[in-house]
């Protein structure tokens, strides 16, 4: 039996530049231990709660007050709003001709999706927090990922 990644392994086919046979073997020809690391924080954020709002807190201003005002305390909305990112954004300072292609792009935004919505199950089993991808969600351009209590 086999039970297969996140990621699937078809994606390597897309790859600009293969660092080795697979993708596992990609990662450790590319990535060293710091990089590594780094990407483990982003698939399984710190999170913070504010007045019952969920928040990526790498993207939390402390500015709840002014949050809850602007979206008359819409809890989905002020979490919505906080919680959009767009995917190639993430990649301003390291962008490569794979932000553009729309099959990796899509794997990014899922795999995202997968380890996020794992982390919101962990930290909160009895909420309903969804992760999703979308189009130009509150402003931000592109594809775009966000989180949010139903």
């Amino acid at each position: 039996m086999i039970y297969n990644s996140t990621v699937k392994k078809e994606i390597f086919n897309e790859f600009v530049n293969q660092n080795g046979v697979s993708l596992m073997n990609h990662v450790a020809n590319t990535c060293g231990i710091e990089e590594f690391i780094a990407v483990a924080s982003v698939l399984c954020p710190e999170v913070i709660k504010v007045n019952d709002c969920i928040f990526i807190s790498e993207f939390y201003q402390n500015n709840i007050e002014q949050l809850e005002e602007q979206f008359e305390n819409d809890r989905k909305r002020i979490e919505q709003f906080v919680n959009s990112w767009s995917l190639g954004d993430f990649f301003l300072e390291s962008y490569t001709y794979s932000v553009e292609n729309e099959t990796i792009i899509n794997q990014f935004g899922e795999v995202l999706v997968h380890f996020w919505g794992k982390r919101m199950k962990e930290l909160f089993p009895n909420r309903n927090v969804v992760v999703e991808i979308g189009e130009n969600i509150m402003g931000e351009s592109g594809l775009v990922i966000t989180l949010y209590q139903e």
